[in-house]
């Protein structure tokens, strides 16, 4: 069997997910945020913010690239929240890159804190400002991304029972996954995860999000463009091998256990990673090269890109800072304010430890070079290879690595 025919075998009868077998489960998550939503807003008390009962899907399950076998799915819930302004800067050091303040009330001076201090008892959004903002000196007051996160917590704790009793026999569990709100069940014995973000929009296509850390007293809100990634996998040529070459990568690195016992690609290769390289090598390579007799061309080369990313440290957003980006007029990037263009790079993996990028980067060397042994494996879901030689080949590549810096100082 050629490595073509090993590829294409993989992505049908391993990875790839039917719309016939996702969209069911898609709805089943839709219809159950939603009823969530409804009982969170049915709950709330004054001075609480207002929330859609419209979710937008986001990520793998709705860009059409989720592989199997896992039933996961990711919404974004809009706040309807009124601001003054959402101020970005890639040179203020309270605000991160890639972040912005959401101002809720300009500073103040002594004279308007005396009037408000008056005004207050009959003002409707004073309770709001209480609870959620912070006052952030010559900022103004800012909405705390912490508090928020905090609020939503209670509320889905408090509205859990009401939730079960809309689908009786569902036992619902909630957990803090980062920025997300994580809802677990099993409906008819299949495992169910759903995140769900709280967003500010700021425009058609770009939001903010709570920080991956946002602490009580966190300001700062994450860029978020996921409905602009979206449009952008909706945008691909059909009857081509875009998606199959990046649902064969995430395929390869989330069964990085199946290669090794000892792996730890599946935890330390964010999904994130891999669809910022993917889309990178989208936009540099012509259209013609992702037809499907290129599979193991595309594949191969993203394995590289990748390889050579963690070696430099260096993966640069899809949008922050893409100065690539500002003079394109494709459709789907319509949504993205220019401005974020000519912002100062963002590297995604400036602030990841070494011996993670290590990790990454000796793993998906392992696969490349031993490409066609790894999709054999994969395929047949035979034994992991043994661990002393993956050890073996480990530090094999370590040495080459550390001696190539030699040689290279040298010039």
């Amino acid at each position: 069997m050629s490595t073509l025919q090993m590829l294409e075998e993989l992505y049908w009868d391993k990875a790839d997910f039917r719309p016939a077998e996702l969209d069911y489960y898609k709805l089943l998550a839709n219809h159950v945020v939603t009823t969530l939503l409804k009982e969170v807003q049915s709950n709330a008390r004054p001075g609480d913010p207002k929330i859609s009962l419209k979710p937008i899907g986001t990520g793998s399950s709705f860009e059409g690239v989720k592989v199997k076998p896992e039933l996961e799915f990711d919404f974004m819930v809009p706040l309807k929240i009124t601001w003054e302004q959402i101020i970005f800067s890639d040179k203020d050091p309270n605000i991160p890159v890639c972040c912005g303040l959401i101002q809720i009330e300009k500073p103040r001076t002594m004279l308007m804190e005396l009037l408000l201090l008056f005004e207050s008892m009959w003002a409707k959004n004073s309770d709001f400002k209480k609870k959620f903002c912070i006052n952030l000196g010559r900022h103004g007051r800012v909405l705390s991304s912490g508090k928020i996160q905090q609020w939503f917590q209670s509320m889905c704790n408090y509205i859990k029972p009401t939730l079960s009793a809309h689908f009786l026999g569902v036992t619902f569990t909630f957990k803090k996954t980062g920025p997300a709100m994580t809802l677990v069940f099993k409906w008819h014995g299949k495992k169910m995860k759903i995140d769900i973000v709280l967003a500010i929009q700021y425009t058609q296509g770009a939001y903010l999000v709570p920080k991956k850390s946002s602490q009580t007293e966190e300001t700062a809100w994450r860029l978020s463009f996921s409905t602009v990634e979206k449009a952008f996998f909706n945008s691909l040529t059909p009857n081509s091998c875009y998606l199959k070459c990046l649902k064969i990568l995430k395929y390869l690195t989330e069964n990085g256990k199946k290669i090794d016992t000892n792996s730890k690609l599946p935890s330390s290769c964010s999904s994130y990673y891999l669809k910022t390289a993917f889309v990178h090598q989208v936009l540099q390579i012509d259209k013609r090269a992702w037809q499907n007799q290129h599979l193991e061309s595309r594949v191969r080369g993203l394995l590289r890109y990748l390889v050579k990313c963690m070696e430099q440290r260096h993966l640069p957003h899809i949008f922050a800072g893409n100065k690539e980006l500002e003079g394109r007029s494709d459709s789907w990037l319509r949504g993205v304010p220019r401005k974020f263009f000519r912002f100062k790079e963002a590297n995604l993996l400036s602030e990841v430890d070494q011996h993670t990028l290590d990790e990454i980067e000796n793993r998906l060397t392992y696969i490349l070079d031993n490409f066609d042994e790894v999709l054999r494996l994969m395929i047949k879901d035979s034994m992991p290879f043994p661990a002393e030689v993956c050890q073996k080949y480990r530090l094999l590549h370590s040495f080459m690595k550390f001696f190539s810096k030699i040689e290279d100082s040298k010039w």
